[in-house]
């Protein structure tokens, strides 16, 4: 179906996104612990109409009403939302030079994987991942995704891996100890992180958590429409000290 302006006028007036998310976040507090954790998602600003938000959930598209059981797989999957693409396997070039180090900090980890493939890969012994989604941070710690089943048995393989999760904003996250190796996979020069405050703000954290000899690895999928943000994010960590290697889809930093 070709979905028209028409149509969408029609959605709003007959399914309101601002009523269905406004619902739906009274619902949230009613199964999760606070309202600290209603996925970002169902921000009233987030999505312009019912239809976008049904493009973004996958399973749950075309739903307004949800049975008890269904309640926290679909906050799950607000959370976690498939455009994420937080599979294993998702930045090969970049795992396959990453350094063997003792200590790993995932900087916008989602739901894990990706931190405890690079664990693996790497052989970090102290391993952390921080997420702006308590309810990624959660399912994390969990290795469980109920919202999709077949991706949680991809956990099963790093049941050797010790590993913890928190709830924090990337670039204002301060670790209790420097880590040897930082990734920061999706964020600098995309759709939230492009300013020119919030990648100072970025690079401050870096500088902060980052031990001495360490490196920074920053991998994205974004399009070509994002690529002057990245190059933006290069230009400022330069201008700041910083080595810069790599192409711009993956890059490595050293001080």
């Amino acid at each position: 179906m070709i979905v028209g302006h028409e149509l969408r006028c029609w959605f709003d007036t007959f399914l309101p996104w601002a009523e269905f998310s406004a619902s739906m976040r009274s619902v949230a507090l009613s199964v999760l612990p606070s309202s600290d954790w209603i996925p970002r998602l169902l921000e009233e600003t987030a999505v312009e109409t019912l239809l976008d938000f049904w493009a973004e959930v996958g399973a749950f598209g075309g739903r307004v009403c949800f049975a008890q059981d269904e309640l926290i797989p679909f906050f799950c999957m607000c959370a976690d939302p498939p455009r994420f693409g937080t599979r294993l396997g998702r930045y090969p070039e970049q795992l396959s030079r990453l350094p063997k180090c003792d200590s790993l900090l995932d900087l916008g980890c989602g739901v894990g994987l990706g931190t405890l493939e690079a664990a693996r890969a790497t052989g970090a012994r102290r391993v952390r991942g921080v997420t702006l989604e308590p309810l990624e941070a959660w399912m994390a710690e969990r290795r469980e995704l109920p919202h999709d089943i077949e991706r949680s048995r991809e956990f099963e393989q790093f049941g050797d891996i010790a590993a913890d999760f928190v709830a924090g904003n990337a670039a204002a996250y301060r670790s209790p100890e420097k880590s040897d190796l930082i990734i920061c996979n999706g964020l600098a020069g995309g759709r939230f992180l492009n300013s020119t405050e919030k990648i100072g703000g970025l690079l401050d954290g870096l500088e902060c958590n980052l031990a001495k000899g360490g490196v920074v690895a920053l991998a994205n999928s974004f399009h070509q429409g994002n690529r002057s943000g990245v190059k933006k994010f290069v230009s400022l960590a330069v201008q700041r000290g910083w080595r810069v290697e790599g192409e711009w889809r993956n890059i490595f930093m050293r001080r």
